[in-house]
């Protein structure tokens, strides 16, 4: 047990809105991310959904700019970290406890709707076309355990082989709640912990590539070997909460050319993997190790554009632009089984493979909001009731 750390909930109260200032003061920075709604993090989300439906798409045909899905998927688990630890040390701050039963049924309302609608259509189009069910892999996704199925038996394609990333994803939300819950209370430095934790993934990651040839299915797709980007989404919300750390980001954050620097390191990550023997140990040994925090960082520059003034925080708050990113966790899950069917039919009848990816696309987009306006929502609203509100 710590001495109380300033990062811990004697927390500043969440703010109204952003500062309308041309400079980045702590101040600002501050209401930035603490206001009622994000600034950006839509179109972070729809940037991320869009980087992964790229790749699948155009790999094996196509591959310009590989590995940009696994940067997606960095951005998604580095934002889901952000924002689950800001909720929750938003509700630590203002109730002085953490109510779990209303947490884990917002989680529950927020993923399984769309996720079993997806199970459902897609057991039905397979029954249609009289082609095997992959009852193992469905079992697994039901469990929350598609991560670990996979890097078991193979990153085999099928109907919920995307899905190990939302199984990462919910076996980190059982733990981190009761885990910062249970610190928060013992007065314990959160930041610490959270340095620990990324330090232990980095360090069973080098063990194991050190020490063994793991498998590449395991190193990419299970917990233990993927916390530490959802950490580092935690850990950029706890810093944020102490007005020295604001003051330290908000000069980091000024550096000029500071969000093309990170665009470019982290392409430049993906295109230097070596390929070959050499592939595992640059990638999960040095290339995940640096990712990470590049993402927190341009997170958080992208919020503070977001939030000002310019034609950049109208590109990125623009109304399409949002939307995209609010229907960003249907098109995930359905860009297999609505876009690529698409595709496979309009490409089969026109011979034009851009032509048919971007009808596609488009039917993955149409049917991700009819989704979430007709389905998803009306379900959320019904199961998290009134823990709906926070």
């Amino acid at each position: 047990m710590s001495r109380p750390s300033s990062l811990n909930p004697t927390l500043p109260r969440p703010g109204q809105g952003p500062v309308s200032t041309s400079r980045l003061t702590a101040a600002a920075l501050h209401a930035a991310v603490t206001a009622p709604r994000i600034a950006g993090l839509d179109a972070l989300r729809a940037l991320a959904v869009l980087m992964v439906m790229w790749e699948h798409a155009t790999e094996g045909r196509y591959p310009v700019l590989p590995g940009i899905s696994s940067l997606g998927v960095k951005l998604f688990f580095v934002l889901s970290g952000f924002l689950i630890t800001r909720l929750l040390l938003d509700e630590q701050a203002r109730d002085g406890r953490i109510d779990f039963l209303a947490f884990y049924r917002r989680r529950v309302a927020r993923l399984l709707p769309a996720f079993y609608l997806l199970l459902a259509l897609g057991l039905a189009v397979l029954a249609v076309k009289g082609k095997d069910i992959p009852w193992p892999a469905i079992v697994a996704s039901m469990l929350h355990a598609t991560n670990y199925y996979q890097a078991a038996t193979g990153a085999h394609a099928n109907l919920v082989s995307h899905c190990w990333s939302l199984a990462v994803e919910e076996q980190f939300y059982l733990v981190w709640p009761l885990l910062a819950a249970a610190l928060l209370r013992r007065q314990v430095d959160l930041a610490r912990v959270l340095v620990g934790l990324i330090l232990a993934v980095w360090l069973w990651r080098w063990f194991l590539l050190a020490t063994s040839d793991p498998s590449v299915d395991y190193l990419y797709r299970a917990l233990e070997t993927r916390a530490d980007d959802l950490c580092a989404g935690c850990l950029l919300a706890l810093l944020l909460r102490s007005a020295a750390w604001r003051a330290r980001l908000a000069r980091l954050l000024e550096l000029p050319w500071l969000a093309p620097l990170l665009i470019a390191a982290l392409l430049a990550l993906s295109a230097l993997d070596p390929g070959g023997a050499d592939s595992a140990v640059y990638r999960y040994g040095f290339e995940f190790v640096v990712e990470a925090p590049l993402i927190a960082l341009l997170v958080l520059r992208t919020v503070w554009v977001a939030s000002g003034q310019g034609w950049r925080a109208r590109l990125l708050e623009n109304r399409h632009v949002v939307h995209i990113g609010r229907i960003s966790y249907g098109m995930y899950l359905f860009h297999g089984l609505i876009g690529y069917t698409v595709t496979r039919l309009v490409e089969d009848h026109t011979g034009v493979f851009w032509f048919a990816l971007g009808c596609g696309w488009l039917a993955v987009i149409a049917f991700a909001s009819a989704s979430l306006r007709w389905f998803e929502t009306p379900m959320r609203r019904w199961i998290a009731g009134a823990a709906a509100r926070h």
